[in-house]
């Protein structure tokens, strides 16, 4: 023990005081920008650069007429190797776009067909291809509407996980805000420079929250949504001072809450707003139907919904169709329908249905207060539409915020998007928490090195982030007294390979904390090993409602019937909460129908491409020797069996994944296969073996 806190205590001397006397910055960061913008913007590019450089974070600008993402990722790698080293890029103005195919194992819910749609709506627009150097690309073709999108093919060559080897964001101005006025966009991005460098000048240490739950997602749950503000607590400790410093807002508060938002949205002085809730990229979806009190509330929200929906109808024969079907199953005068009273109610349906949202229009009039607004929904984070929300968060004139998280496509509801988001509050560069977090969809828009006012370990721990401390460093901080360091040490331990599945399981069974063991779980699955087993066992009955939730999906992951009686206990009796009901629910129905009592003939689907596809997100692990068979069979169609391998990369968390990894590369000695089969299995066996 003596040893581990002499190499902590030498390592911060050389992280802090013996760095800065000798001048010697540990880390690098560049804006990278294109050359219309930088000759635009050039004196306020420059003083964020400087802002920087105070900081003791070198930047470097690189400016050019950049024409594919290879090009871009050239100079990148480039100035990583360079020193000091480089730990993020942030890209401004007009960089080309990479839309990734071939990845969907690397999103956590995109899973659009790729033979039956087209590229501009199945391929995902990822920035993993810019900071994640494992990864491997095979480019395709240049879009031929929209100049600046690249299509690229994720390569069986590369890893086929995200480990992100830099930070990276976007600054970047929606057209929707400037449309083809290229001097108004750059008043804008000039306006966002300006106010990102006196953000870096003030001193603000994390000490406000605001929370809102939105409706139809998993804030549904009521024991959800109240556990949020005993995780929170945890997260940012300071903002739980007094009660002036948190708030938690729940759709279910008002009918039309966008209006109490817009109060929210607007206060200066806030450090973090997060938003739970459904999205696309020109809208955040706020409320769901009418929280009728009383059955005449009851029947007037009916009858909007029937004249939202006759709406629709066109033929006169489908309208007539509509009418007589719902008065008949609702007893309703058909009258309601007559065009007289369909006029009389047309300006009310429509407020009532404009108050169910947030749409750009909205947000244009707003001046959002937040220094940092993270969204937890689909699609918000969509740079490369015209408008996206975040945008309009970070480029609306009068707006305080800097820095935003958001989702270029759908995303799964259950994702634990909040995890590690404490670095906030301890002082750490925004872009350390994207790194750690990261997916295919996710990305940071806006100022990737903006912090927040901390203690004096901050500076610290943006260096041993940014330097990578060796082992001894991070586990004396398994002991620390605030589980937001313990959580940060156990990510960076297990990202080393200097954790072990049972030091997880110990950790899980032992630490007090929300979020340590919440940590601890989501490290676990790459293991499926008995002490995983142990650590989901455990999870089932755990207070924390989210870790019981991702417990049954992980087991439906792994796929050991020692789960199945606990899950159906779970789904059976767990009422209270719905997301841990629905996820043990689904988790049941990838095993053997002949021991749940299932489904037996949806259990044994056909073994076309939409029941193999299937399989991607329902790993039936009793069906692997059959499964496997198929891939084997050469008289299958060739297409097919590509479409079985990339689903057999799914069981990468299975308990038998070893077993099918070694299947596949037996076959992979088969010198008559396909290439593209041969491709895809190869990228089956790296997701099989964690690699």
């Amino acid at each position: 023990m003596k040893k581990i806190v002499l190499a902590i205590l030498l390592l911060a001397l050389s992280l802090t005081t013996g760095a800065a006397r000798n001048n010697r910055p540990v880390s690098s960061f560049a804006i990278i920008i294109d050359q219309a913008s930088y000759n635009a913007c050039k004196a306020e590019i420059d003083a964020y650069k400087a802002v920087l450089d105070a900081e003791g974070l070198p930047a470097v600008i690189v400016s050019g007429n950049w024409q594919t993402p290879d090009q871009v990722k050239a100079r990148i790698l480039k100035l990583y190797k360079s020193k000091p080293r480089l730990e993020g890029i942030v890209l401004v103005g007009d960089i080309p776009v990479a839309r990734v195919l071939g990845a969907q194992h690397l999103t956590t819910a995109f899973k659009m067909n790729q033979n039956r749609f087209p590229w501009n709506e199945c391929s995902v627009p990822s920035d993993r291809f810019y900071d994640c150097f494992d990864l491997k690309f095979n480019y395709i073709k240049q879009d031929s509407i929209e100049p600046s999108w690249h299509y690229y093919w994720l390569s069986e060559e590369g890893t086929q996980r995200l480990r992100p080897t830099i930070y990276s964001a976007r600054i970047k101005v929606p057209d929707d805000l400037c449309g083809s006025d290229n001097a108004k966009r750059f008043e804008l991005l000039r306006g966002y420079l300006q106010k990102v460098v006196a953000a870096h000048k003030e001193t603000n240490p994390f000490d406000r929250l605001i929370h809102f739950a939105g409706d139809s997602y998993n804030s549904d749950c009521l024991t959800a949504w109240r556990q949020y503000a005993l995780v929170f607590g945890e997260y940012f400790p300071q903002a739980f001072a007094s009660a002036s410093g948190n708030t938690f807002l729940n759709f279910r508060q008002d009918p039309a809450i966008r209006y109490l938002l817009y109060d929210q949205i607007q206060r200066p002085g806030t450090d973090l707003l997060a938003f739970y809730e459904h999205g696309a990229p020109d809208t955040q979806y706020i409320n769901g139907d009418y929280p009728a009190q009383t059955f005449k509330e009851n029947i007037a929200w009916l009858k909007h919904l029937l004249r939202v929906q006759y709406k629709r109808y066109k033929k006169p024969e489908d309208q007539q169709e509509f009418i007589k079907m719902n008065c008949d199953m609702y007893h309703l005068d058909p009258a309601m329908f007559h065009p007289d009273t369909l006029a009389t109610y047309a300006m009310k349906d429509s407020i009532d249905e404009a108050d169910r949202y947030i749409v750009l229009a909205d947000l244009k009039k707003l001046r959002p207060g937040a220094r940092v607004v993270m969204f937890n929904a689909c699609y918000n984070g969509s740079f490369h539409e015209e408008g996206y929300v975040a945008g309009s968060y970070l480029f609306v004139p009068g707006s305080l915020t800097v820095t935003a998280q958001g989702n270029t496509v759908n995303v799964l509801q259950d994702k634990v998007a909040d995890q590690l988001i404490g670095y906030m509050g301890m002082g750490i560069r925004l872009g350390f928490w994207q790194k750690e977090v990261v997916t295919l969809e996710s990305h940071m828009l806006g100022d990737p090195t903006f912090h927040f006012t901390s203690c004096e370990k901050a500076e610290e721990w943006n260096r041993s982030l940014a330097a990578g401390a060796p082992e001894a460093y991070w586990r004396g901080y398994l002991q620390a007294p605030e589980p937001m360091q313990r959580a940060m040490a156990l990510k960076q331990l297990t990202g080393m390979g200097c954790m072990t599945s049972a030091g997880l399981e110990d950790i899980f069974m032992h630490d007090p904390s929300f979020i340590v063991r919440m940590q601890a779980l989501l490290l676990s699955p790459s293991f499926a090993d008995g002490h995983t087993k142990a650590i989901i066992m455990s999870g089932f009955s755990d207070p924390y409602e989210n870790i019981r939730r991702q417990a049954c999906h992980m087991a439906g992951k792994m796929g050991c019937n020692d789960f199945i009686e606990p899950l159906k206990s779970l789904q059976a009796g767990a009422n209270e909460t719905q997301r841990v009901q629905y996820a043990a629910q689904t988790a049941l129905e990838v095993f053997d129908p002949a021991q749940v009592g299932g489904d037996a003939e949806l259990a044994n689907s056909t073994l076309d491409e939409a029941g193999i596809r299937y399989l991607r997100n329902n790993p039936q692990h009793f069906r692997i020797p059959e499964l496997l068979g198929f891939l084997a069979d050469a008289a299958q169609p060739a297409d097919l069996r590509v479409v079985m391998a990339e689903a057999l990369g799914w069981f990468n968390n299975s308990a038998q994944r070893m077993q099918i990894a070694a299947a596949l590369e037996e076959q992979l000695g088969q010198k008559e296969l396909p290439e593209a089969l041969r491709a895809e299995m190869v990228k089956t066996v790296r997701r099989l073996k964690n690699n």
